[in-house]
């Protein structure tokens, strides 16, 4: 199955590091097939270099355009939130 996670919760105000455990947890325990869902193709640079600075690629398959995923299991954050320690266990309860 996809996993789409909103690329925009990698950056700050959200934890990178948190983004990694979510997509550790997707990848290996829950076998998803992971990618970072894009709201803008201008900013695939940003974040494949972003990505890679964080060492996000080690449970990320791809960057993919939004509109580019027809069915997938998606996580974002209501609001624009980010993700933090303080709701990673509520975001990795719904995987």
């Amino acid at each position: 199955m996809l996993l789409g996670i909103a690329a925009d919760l990698s950056a700050p105000p959200s934890s990178a590091t948190v983004y990694r455990d979510v997509c550790l947890v997707a990848k290996v325990f829950r076998h998803y097939d992971v990618v970072a869902l894009l709201d803008n193709p201008d900013m695939t640079d940003f974040y494949a270099q972003w990505f890679r600075r964080h060492g996000l690629f080690d449970f990320v398959d791809d960057l993919i355009l939004r509109e580019q995923v027809y069915r997938s299991l998606t996580v974002e954050i209501e609001g624009g939130g980010s993700l933090t320690a303080h709701n990673l266990h509520e975001v990795l309860g719904y995987l």
